[in-house]
């Protein structure tokens, strides 16, 4: 039921605690920006390719279940969202491009190369079942490395 995954609270100690809207729910789940281009000569560190990333942002003021979600390239590169990963209310989580230990609004592709192309490129954002409902897109500009979605 829609409605009620969205409206559900959960009661614990006599305290209402609302639950994270699921897959299910409203997207409230946005892209929020690409840093496609990071400083410096492309070589093949985990430092520079960490530099490299793309943002989302939850809108709404509640959490957010992104546990199987994905945000795909035009190659088809593929980053999934781990199991269990909650997005706070009107925060933003940074999925850096290399490897690393995820944190809790930092989030690693265990990537070792780069994935967003310098010249442009699309990423989709879609649901566990592949349903795309955000994209960005961008085109090379000179002086620019990253785009706000």
């Amino acid at each position: 039921m829609l409605l009620s995954a969205a409206t559900a609270a959960v009661v614990l100690a006599g305290t209402a605690v609302l639950a994270p809207l699921t897959a299910n729910a409203a997207i409230t789940a946005v892209l929020s920006g690409i840093q496609y281009d990071p400083p410096g000569t492309d070589v093949r560190t985990n430092a520079q390719i960490n530099n490299e990333f793309f943002t989302v942002r939850n809108i709404s003021t509640r959490p957010i279940n992104l546990s199987g979600f994905r945000v795909a390239d035009v190659a088809n590169h593929v980053y999934v969202f781990p199991r269990g990963y909650v997005l706070p209310g009107r925060s933003t989580v940074i999925v850096r491009t290399g490897k690393n230990r995820n944190r809790a609004l930092t989030l690693y592709w265990n990537q070792s190369w780069y994935v967003w192309n310098n010249t442009g490129d699309t990423a989709r954002f879609q649901t566990p079942a592949g349903k795309t409902f955000d994209t960005c897109t961008y085109k090379a500009v000179t002086g620019r490395s990253r785009v706000g979605c």
